[in-house]
């Protein structure tokens, strides 16, 4: 997860709270071990404990409630369709629980149902029920549009997922997962509970300062994954497959215009494969990846733009953009291997005109902090706008750092700035990515020194010169 999630204030639940709730998750979790055949005890432990909460549930509250839940019942639903109305169930009463909550936390919460449906999926045996699974999914991401319908009829004054994930979030996973091997397992336990999302991703959940907004990000991402997967069950030619599977990722999209959305999916674009593998073949997975790309290169961001009314913490809105680069940039490399140039160029222009691009500059020219400096890059296209970014830092991103702000935060950024900065063809100059150890910094941070054609490296001290580094940027 990004650092910069947790500059603002999280507002974590109360210590009091989740020790009450771990030791409450630890007897559990220790009966149904030892093969405690009556759990009722524990659905009135974990009843007594979202009563107790009930004007403003934390998600792992209600998740333990629901675990206890499901898992007591469990056992009379061996059969498929009763599997799915108990997860229907299961829905409905995390829908009552968090009815008082935000838009955010309200999808966040969600994260059992879609863990339910996958495994349905995974382990679907018979025809009639996948027509089951199918509708149950488009139930739960209409529910995800309602919410934030209701939050805008509400005036809703988003906290942007703030609320932060208590200390017992792995807790309340493995009672989701006490009857899995290897629970007690991060790694696989996490994995297990987000099968559609990459190790990048989940990997951010278990980091101090995550937030109910990047949970909710992970629900959007994985129910849209599995909608589209659904798709590729129908017998027609691959030309109309591809246009029906478009048509609903820029649907489903639209409907999900939120920031955490798109950096999950933004996130999810820049692994070397989509996390589907174990749904679609390699073939449906190449073509989902090249309608996502699609989808987003001509996805309209205005609701990004401070016009709407909606006010973005900038540090996250900068990541965002920054990964946005890196995801065009693949967009743009994959349909120019294809030798489809004429939606190349149009991807390029997409790019120069998005608002996303606009306000990365906005972000950059408000820290740089240097009197009458202005970033003007000229940017064609995002390899262009990449190596400016890494070209400046000589001047204004090492003044920017001093004040706290950088411009790869994330790790992921990093190393695919590494990968731009290496294969990139510049003729009048070089650059080391080097680690500096002796910082404050990270010793994995990226810095960047311009060397001059004679091999005379430009130091930071001489960062504040008026003179511009002379590159030629590889044209696409």
């Amino acid at each position: 997860m990004y650092r910069n999630q947790c500059k603002p204030l999280i507002k974590n639940p109360n210590p009091l709270d989740s020790d009450m709730l771990r030791e409450s998750i630890h007897l559990f979790l220790d009966g149904y071990r030892f093969g405690v055949a009556d759990l009722n005890d524990f659905s009135s432990i974990s009843m007594r404990l979202l009563r107790d909460h009930a004007a403003d549930p934390s998600i792992e509250v209600v998740w333990f409630h629901s675990a206890v839940t499901f898992l007591t019942a469990k056992f009379a639903a061996q059969l498929p369709l009763k599997r799915v109305r108990l997860a229907e169930d299961i829905f409905q009463r995390l829908v009552s629980s968090t009815d008082v909550c935000g838009a955010l936390k309200r999808i966040a919460v969600l994260a059992p149902i879609v863990y339910l449906l996958t495994d349905l999926v995974v382990e679907k045996r018979h025809l009639e029920l996948e027509g089951h699974v199918q509708g149950f999914l488009e139930r739960v991401v209409a529910y995800v549009g309602i919410c934030f319908i209701d939050a805008s009829k509400r005036e809703e004054s988003e906290d942007y997922g703030l609320s932060g994930l208590g200390s017992c979030f792995m807790e309340t996973i493995r009672a989701w997962m006490v009857d899995k091997i290897g629970i007690d397992h991060e790694e696989v336990c996490l994995k297990a509970f987000f099968p559609i999302v990459s190790d990048e991703v989940r990997s951010g959940m278990v980091k101090m300062g995550c937030g109910v907004g990047y949970v909710a990000g992970v629900v959007m991402c994985e129910a849209l994954m599995l909608k589209l997967y659904f798709k590729f069950g129908s017998v027609t030619s691959r030309v109309e497959l591809q246009k029906d599977v478009h048509d609903l990722a820029v649907q489903t999209m639209n409907g999900f215009r939120n920031i955490f959305f798109f950096d999950i999916l933004f996130r999810v674009l820049l692994e070397p494969v989509l996390p589907v593998t174990h749904l679609l073949n390699s073939d449906d997975a190449c073509l989902l990846q090249k309608v996502l790309h699609d989808a987003v290169m001509m996805m309209d961001f205005s609701f990004l733009n401070p016009q709407t009314g909606i006010q973005i913490p900038g540090d996250w809105l900068k990541d965002l953009s920054v990964k946005w680069l890196f995801v065009a940039d693949n967009a743009i490399s994959s349909v120019r291997k294809d030798g489809d140039q004429a939606k190349a160029i149009s991807y390029v222009n997409a790019f120069s005109e998005s608002c996303i691009t606009s306000r990365l500059i906005e972000w950059i020219t408000n820290h740089i902090g240097i009197e009458g400096k202005v970033f003007e890059p000229d940017f064609p296209n995002p390899v262009a706008f990449i190596m400016t970014l890494v070209i400046s830092s000589s001047e204004w991103m090492l003044h920017a750092e001093e004040q706290g702000a950088k411009m790869f935060e994330c790790e992921i950024s990093k190393r695919l700035a590494k990968e731009v900065v290496h294969r990139s063809n510049l003729d009048d100059c070089e650059f080391e990515m080097a680690d500096v150890a002796e910082t404050e910094y990270l010793a994995d941070d990226i810095m960047i020194n311009a060397t001059a054609t004679d091999g005379s490296r430009k130091r930071k001290e001489g960062a504040k010169d008026d003179h511009k580094n002379q590159c030629k940027l590889v044209k696409y």
